[in-house]
């Protein structure tokens, strides 16, 4: 198993067995990576074919890394690369979890990360009783409808400030 970018990591990590992964992306273990203790002690690899062919991947996993030259080396060498979809909402993570699951027959593993995901967001329904909140990167981008961000705000009762669909930059000057 080997993973091509940031995203990738976090299905590869919730869902690989240890001795399987033969590759992490270099940030893996970023303080902005969700399941980044459990990529302390596994190989990062550079996103190049050279690096990727050198540990003999059976599967490599990937939303962003890795341009389509890559990808397509991959596959012509006997690769398996599996391509996640962009979740703008709950339903299309279940779907990614699904389909990363499946191709690394780890479905029961996938299954059970759905419902421990469903239990969580159960739990934490309405959490914030419709509290207006801007999200917002340091480079000032933000999140509104249609994106996965919104559907985290929104699942934990929040009201998202933004109202433009998809993602927008606001300045300081929009925000004050």
């Amino acid at each position: 198993m080997l993973s091509l970018d940031q995203c990738a990591d976090q299905y590869v990590l919730a869902l690989s067995p240890r001795p399987a992964v033969v590759g992490l992306s270099t940030r893996a273990d970023d303080a902005d990576s969700r399941l980044r203790a459990l990529a302390a002690g596994l190989p990062k690899r550079r996103v190049d074919l050279e690096s990727a062919l050198a540990v003999r991947p059976q599967v490599v996993i990937r939303y962003w890394g890795g341009e389509p030259r890559l990808t397509r080396a991959l596959e012509t060498r006997g690769v398996r690369v599996v391509t996640l979809e962009d979740a703008r909402d709950f339903a299309g993570v279940r779907a990614n979890v699904r389909h990363v699951a499946a191709a690394l027959d780890r479905r029961e593993a996938g299954e059970a990360l759905i419902a421990r995901m469903d239990a969580r967001l159960t739990r934490s329904a309405g959490a914030w009783g419709g509290t207006s909140v801007l999200y917002l990167t340091p480079g000032g981008a933000t999140a509104g409808p249609g994106t996965l961000i919104d559907a985290v705000l929104r699942a934990a009762g929040m009201t998202n400030a933004e109202r433009r669909p998809g993602f927008q930059t606001v300045s300081l000057e929009g925000l004050a």
